[in-house]
């Protein structure tokens, strides 16, 4: 059979793959569009998985990126199921899992990561889950009311332990380290959100090592046994390289992503790569990392999409996380790597607060905000892109009635 030529080939059924195509229809109304998933399902957007959806809050297709439809209005053509094995850059071609092969014009890798199964005794068993796939969120489901122990205190945690109280379960968290989110914020925040769960009924134990699991539980190592019904493993992903190594491209071994430009290009000519894979070229940031959200995902697929299609526009975004569970939502802007000291705006107590992060030189770097007002979102989106110093007027931020719009410009 021989093999089809499109102009363009995104390979990855996320929303960073939608987002490019979307793009590139924008500039480029008659190019032909082939998006190759392997999961045999419409890209989705992987946020309501431990929220509205794992919930029963929202439908099938308050989860898709797109429907149907508008992939056919769009002329954008998807063979889902499907894998893409090598891809030949001399000569263009991708080769698919079934022996086919498509030909394309320009290329975009968006494979994204797979969850980790840590190298514990029993972490394969039938009642033991990872959480990143829609069929994940669907199987979860079923045990939000049960017996739940989660491995793991980052955002998944959060989320998913939340949404069962939600349904009357009461869900254990187990951290090996000494708090949740240790990589994104403040001991003090990760203190706050550890009261928030206790307080409605999550049990949340730190210091963790874990022995087993069992069909009953889990087993730390010393000797306390977490009885439970359903184990979920929250213990990061790695990103899918196998295909852009495969292909020579430069990558970046300790960012574990595939070296891109602000216009998400890669190594090889006529080949981006987007979304938790790229360890990109951050100008506003000011260095080169990699990112797995939702947002960076939209964002690296726009910027890839016009770039490919002839319409360069680069990266120009300040990043941001998001989370909400309970009563919180969860707004974080700027670089969790970068903050060295924290500072308090507003008072915790209240449940509407934020914190802002400097760096050595007293520069905001980041923001969190705790259920931020809608007027609040331009100004946390500039402190950490315009760096403002608080450098000796720590302790007048830190008043509630502080304006902060007034350190931006």
């Amino acid at each position: 059979m021989a093999d089809k030529d499109y102009d363009y080939v995104l390979i990855g059924g996320g929303l960073a793959s939608a987002s490019a195509a979307e793009a590139i229809r924008k500039e480029d109304k008659t190019g032909s569009i082939l998006i190759v998933g392997l999961e045999d399902r419409l890209p989705y957007n992987r946020p309501p998985l431990t929220k509205e959806y794992l919930k029963g809050e929202a439908e099938a297709k308050d989860v898709a990126v797109h429907p149907k439809e508008w992939y056919e209005d769009n002329r954008i053509d998807l063979l889902l199921g499907r894998k893409a094995t090598f891809v030949d850059a001399s000569t263009k071609r991708v080769d698919l899992d079934d022996g086919d092969g498509v030909r394309y014009g320009k290329l975009l890798l968006a494979t994204g990561a797979t969850p980790i199964r840590p190298n514990i005794p029993g972490a394969d068993l039938p009642n033991v889950q990872t959480m990143r796939f829609w069929e994940d969120s669907d199987q979860l489901q079923q045990y939000l009311g049960e017996r739940l122990v989660i491995v793991g205190g980052g955002y998944i945690a959060l989320e998913v332990s939340a949404a069962s109280t939600e349904k009357g379960g009461k869900p254990v968290i187990l951290e090996r380290g000494d708090r949740l989110l240790s990589k994104s914020i403040s001991p003090e925040l990760s203190q706050w959100f550890a009261g928030k769960l206790t307080a409605a009924g999550v049990q949340v134990e730190f210091g963790v090592q874990i022995e087993s699991i069992t069909p009953s539980g889990v087993l730390t190592k010393s000797g306390k046994m977490f009885e439970a019904d359903h184990v979920l493993l929250g213990t990061g992903v790695k990103t899918n390289l196998d295909l852009a190594q495969s292909m020579g491209l430069v990558v970046d071994e300790d960012l574990s992503g595939v070296v891109v430009d602000k216009y998400l290009r890669t190594s090889a000519p006529d080949v981006w790569a987007a979304g938790d894979i790229a360890a990109f070229d951050d100008p506003v940031m000011g260095k080169r990392w990699r990112i797995e959200h939702y947002n960076n995902a939209l964002w690296h697929g726009e910027v890839a999409g016009s770039d490919m299609a002839g319409a360069p526009k680069a990266y120009d975004h300040v990043a941001n996380f998001f989370s909400y569970e309970l009563d919180i939502q969860f707004e974080l802007f700027g670089d969790p790597q970068a903050g060295k000291h924290a500072v308090f705006h507003g008072e915790p107590s209240t449940n509407r607060f934020d914190e802002l992060y400097t760096d050595e030189q007293g520069r905001v770097v980041m923001v969190v905000s705790v259920n931020p007002p809608e007027d609040l979102y331009p100004v946390l989106e500039k402190l950490p892109r315009q760096r403002p110093s608080m450098k000796g007027r720590e302790a007048e931020v830190s008043k509630g009635d502080f304006d902060l719009s007034s350190l931006v410009e």
